[in-house]
């Protein structure tokens, strides 16, 4: 877990790069796909979405259990970003 919002923002952007970097790698190699494009859209949409939650806090008063739900939260769409990828 990061230590503070900055951190947690600069992880999420460094994690959701990697994934999509794979997606590109994977789209090279194989010539290019829409099942790969509309991937990379998903993933898109699910960075400014949880991006959104993190800079929600504000309006949050039990701090600690909100940012533990929304690493959570990342951790299983990594996850399943990463189950994606590999089907591909």
């Amino acid at each position: 877990m990061a230590t503070s919002i900055r951190d947690l923002k600069k992880e999420l952007k460094y994690v959701f790069e990697a994934l999509i970097e794979q997606v590109l790698l994977l789209q090279v190699a194989s010539g290019g796909d829409k099942k790969n494009n509309a991937l990379i859209n998903e993933m898109v949409d699910t960075y400014e979405e949880l991006l959104a939650k993190i800079n929600a806090h504000r309006k949050v008063k039990d701090k600690k259990a909100y940012f533990k739900e929304v690493n959570a939260e990342i951790d299983a769409k990594v996850k399943a970003f990463q189950e994606k990828i590999e089907a591909l």
